[in-house]
């Protein structure tokens, strides 16, 4: 229920549903966390944020910022996975981040994401964008999100990178009402369930009838995306948990793709084909 000794209970499920018609795509995510699944630890670090529950582990990127003060601490180890999984909601982004760990402590478990179709290359790359390289030749192509690298597609297609701290030649992220409606293919950080963005962002991808591609460590693996216009979740499992979690305490960044975290993709069933 989310109560610690004090008997204070931290809104979660139950006040999610009484919101509006908006926040569908989240409560659809929250829903499909079972109940009964308890929070075993929290933990908050420089770049991450990882849950442990019952059900496994799951992580995000940790994103600073929004309303308020962080208000978790110190009852979220005292709450079910689902009441956690709610604070995905919250405009505080560090406790949204955690909430969004703890969706992929349900649907970021080896087992759910290998139920959902994950695929792991054993050979080669995992990398979001190195496996769908060949896609994106001659098309256009927006990225959200200034992702490490990312300038290696430009000369392969016609590039748009949006960033709310553009750089460079980034355009900045309000860009996306008038650009994204006009792609072929559009990649999205994961934090953009986050920070409350990708419900209107896959609205805008549907419009121009091209290919949605999540990718990061925050994305969740969840098969009712599809039902929102994704085609493809590029994310992360956790198949190590003591390293994993020892990485996220000594502040890893992306070297923690080598410390207990495989990068992973579910695809919607016949994707590919139907762009052939």
């Amino acid at each position: 229920m989310g109560k610690c000794e004090d008997g204070h209970r931290i809104p979660g499920w139950k006040e999610m549903q009484q919101l509006p018609a908006q926040w569908e795509l989240y409560k659809r995510l929250v829903e499909g966390v079972p109940e009964g699944i308890a929070v075993k630890d929290v933990l908050v670090g420089n770049h991450w944020a990882y849950v442990e529950a019952e059900s496994g582990c799951g992580m995000a990127m940790v994103v600073h910022g929004g309303r308020g003060l962080y208000g978790l601490y110190p009852k979220a180890r005292c709450m079910e996975l689902r009441d956690l999984a709610a604070q995905c909601v919250s405009w505080n982004f560090l406790e949204a981040s955690v909430g969004v760990a703890a969706l992929n402590a349900w649907y970021s478990t080896p087992e759910n994401a290998a139920a959902a179709g994950m695929k792991i290359e054993e050979k080669g790359s995992n990398d979001g964008f190195d496996l769908y390289r060949s896609l994106c030749a001659g098309k256009r192509v927006t990225v959200v999100g200034h992702f490490p690298l990312i300038e290696r597609l430009a000369d392969e297609c016609e590039l748009t990178v949006l960033e709310r701290n553009p750089h460079g030649d980034d355009v900045p992220d309000p860009g996306c009402e008038y650009i994204i409606p006009h792609q072929d293919v559009t990649f999205m950080t994961g934090i953009t369930l986050t920070n409350k963005t990708m419900p209107r962002l896959l609205q805008l991808s549907r419009e121009s009838g091209g290919s949605a591609i999540l990718v990061g460590p925050s994305v969740v693996p969840a098969p009712v995306l599809y039902e929102y216009g994704v085609d493809c979740m590029a994310g992360s499992i956790i198949v190590d948990p003591e390293r994993a979690k020892a990485a996220v305490m000594q502040a890893a960044t992306s070297g923690i793709f080598k410390h207990g975290v495989q990068k992973m993709r579910v695809e919607r069933p016949g994707w590919l084909e139907s762009l052939k």
